[in-house]
């Protein structure tokens, strides 16, 4: 019985020693966000970044004229690209993948600019926010782009916008107008690929297609212009 004692004793040891592991290990992990590619002037904590720094949660970049960053943010995106004259930062990052399928908590406060991306949801459970001034999206696997001012684009999937305390759904092949308050189609047929910019005589939507190196030919067509007036 002193033998048995013991050896429960031991065992009860063991396992308070494991738990504060396993709990560690079971709590939602820190997210991350990579630079993986940027052009022009941009700024990752009021610092110059680079090619290969990292975003953490509450970090916050910013982006200057004709510039723009790209980040892999991983089990949380995978991907988000900044454009020119952008300033955001990441409220929440978590990853979370003790279960069986990784749940990543995502929200993005885009305070100016506007942000292009794809969401690949790893959990049923796992959310893609962005908050803008005037409206709030949640991004459901989706390929899509977002301006501060509650203009959003959807190519594949599917975003719930709250604007004005009215929740709307935004599907692929069309976007949300918060002019006109409503769900219209998508005046732009090809979804934003890698670094992307904006004409300034077209500001809304993708316009021209950026490598990371050197600028490329207009992607998408620009909207007519209107005549001039005789």
């Amino acid at each position: 019985m002193k033998i048995s004692g013991l050896f429960g004793r031991i065992a009860l040891i063991g396992l308070s020693l494991a738990l504060p592991v396993f709990l560690a290990n079971a709590a939602p992990q820190p997210g991350k966000g990579q630079i993986t590619a940027l052009r022009g002037t941009v700024s990752l904590d009021g610092k110059p970044a680079q090619v290969g720094d990292v975003a953490g949660p509450g970090a916050t970049i910013t982006t200057g004229a004709s510039s723009q960053v790209e980040l892999d943010l991983g089990a949380n995106g995978p991907s988000v690209s900044i454009q020119e004259n952008g300033s955001v930062s990441f409220d929440e990052l978590t990853v979370d993948d003790s279960g069986p399928a990784k749940v990543a908590q995502t929200k993005i406060n885009l305070k100016k600019g506007k942000i292009a991306g794809r969401v690949k949801r790893t959990s049923p459970k796992s959310t893609f926010q962005i908050v803008t001034p005037t409206a709030t999206a949640s991004v459901r696997g989706t390929i899509y782009e977002i301006t501060a001012e509650g203009y959003v684009y959807v190519w594949e999937g599917a975003v719930d916008v709250v604007f004005s305390g009215i929740t709307y759904t935004v599907t692929s092949g069309k976007a949300f107008d918060p002019i006109a308050g409503a769900v219209v189609s998508n005046p732009y047929p090809n979804a934003p690929v890698t670094a992307t910019t904006t004409d300034p005589s077209n500001p809304v939507g993708p316009v021209i297609i950026l490598s990371p190196t050197k600028p490329g030919s207009p992607a998408v067509p620009t909207a007519p212009k209107a005549p001039k007036a005789n």
